[in-house]
């Protein structure tokens, strides 16, 4: 039983709600990697970056770009990279984004360059939320990031807090390296006065095709389980991580799910994994990307030559994201695809299928194909 129904009949009621969702989807929220340039070398990162891009957007453009977005429907960002410090217009931008173009706007940074007059500009410039990724404690952190740069970024966090910036999130990237000090880093961000932000390592940019640091499915589980009760001692907005799988022991969750009533976006219903539903990635050349990941392969239009609305309702690719029906292996028969989805970024890194089962799931579908 799923909060007192039989499978069948929660995946029925999901279903309903997911596909009168899914008819006027809306490009809410993006991440814009509005420069691929960095001047750190992780050997994590994500999105592989080092070198800016030979067609990177001009202030113009980017301006041009934000009046696109909003024009869609778009009311969040957030301006990461490569490191998006490094833009000499990225106080610009952001002051364009939230004062002329009304958005909620973040950043997500290595936090080398926030000293407390960058982050007072920030403040100024309308900033409304600021990321910092910390991965681990000093020595794992700067194994990753660099000697000296842990200090730094505790540093930078200290100076957002104090400049009473509203959401201030310590983002760490979770792997074998950093997993047994999950407990310490909550305990550090809390004290700072800080949120707190766990994502899973997945083999993607410079990590691509190495698996050796990643989560076993036992750890993404025991992981998922502690962060649910350290949300229940601060807050789940002050304890935020990938929370897909752990629906299915989520009984608030499962019960706004099963209302055929409760029916809006990705903040009031469960859907699990929102990319090209209510989310999408803009590259530093002005791409639109699908799928949570930045890569080529998952382009689906060009905000120079397009309108976002167009690429948004046209995209073969974004339809299929779309369509829960089109799953593959363990998550084309889970009662729980309509709420939850898998991770469709870790389906595409580890198997090349974006439709794939999603191979770090640890739950066990009660339903069987028929």
């Amino acid at each position: 039983m799923i909060h007192g129904l039989s499978p069948q009949e929660f995946l029925k009621i999901t279903r309903d709600k997911f596909l009168k969702m899914v008819k006027e989807p809306k490009p809410l929220t993006c991440w814009y990697s509005i420069t691929e340039e960095c001047d750190l070398r992780c050997k994590f990162c994500f999105a592989n970056s080092g070198e800016p891009l030979e067609d990177e957007l001009t202030t113009e453009e980017i301006y041009a770009l934000l009046d696109n977005i909003t024009e869609a429907g778009t009311y969040a960002i957030v301006f990461g990279g490569g490191e998006p410090t490094l833009r000499k217009d990225l106080l610009d931008v952001i002051r364009y984004a939230a004062f002329d173009k009304n958005m909620f706007v973040a950043l997500n940074t290595h936090g080398q360059a926030l000293d407390k007059s960058y982050v007072k500009k920030l403040v100024d410039a309308g900033i409304s939320q600021v990321k910092i990724s910390i991965d681990g404690l000093r020595e794992r952190h700067d194994w990753n990031r660099g000697v000296g740069t842990f200090d730094k970024c505790i540093q930078a966090l200290k100076n957002c807090v104090e400049a009473h910036i509203s959401s201030v999130i310590w983002i760490a990237t979770i792997s074998q390296m950093n997993y047994k000090e999950i407990p310490q880093m909550i305990k550090m961000a809390i004290d700072l006065g800080a949120d707190i932000c766990m994502v899973q390592l997945f083999p993607g940019g410079k990590w691509a095709g190495k698996e050796d640091l990643m989560l076993t499915k036992d750890q993404v589980k025991d992981w998922q389980l502690y962060m649910v009760e350290q949300q229940k001692v601060y807050g789940w907005r002050r304890i935020q991580f990938e929370d897909r799988y752990q629906i299915c022991g989520d009984e608030c969750a499962l019960k706004v799910a099963s209302n055929p009533l409760a029916i809006g976006d990705f903040m009031d219903t469960p859907v699990g994994c929102i990319s090209g539903i209510w989310q999408y990635i803009i590259n530093a050349s002005g791409k639109v990307v699908i799928g949570d990941i930045v890569t080529p392969e998952l382009e689906i239009g060009d905000l120079r030559k397009q309108k976002l609305l167009d690429i948004w309702h046209n995209s073969p690719l974004a339809k299929c994201l779309r369509d829960r029906d089109k799953l593959k292996g363990k998550c084309g028969i889970c009662e729980l695809r309509y709420v939850c989805g898998g991770c469709r970024r870790m389906a595409f890194s580890m198997t090349g299928d974006i439709m794939a089962a999603d191979p770090k799931c640890w739950y066990k579908p009660k339903l069987i194909k028929s």
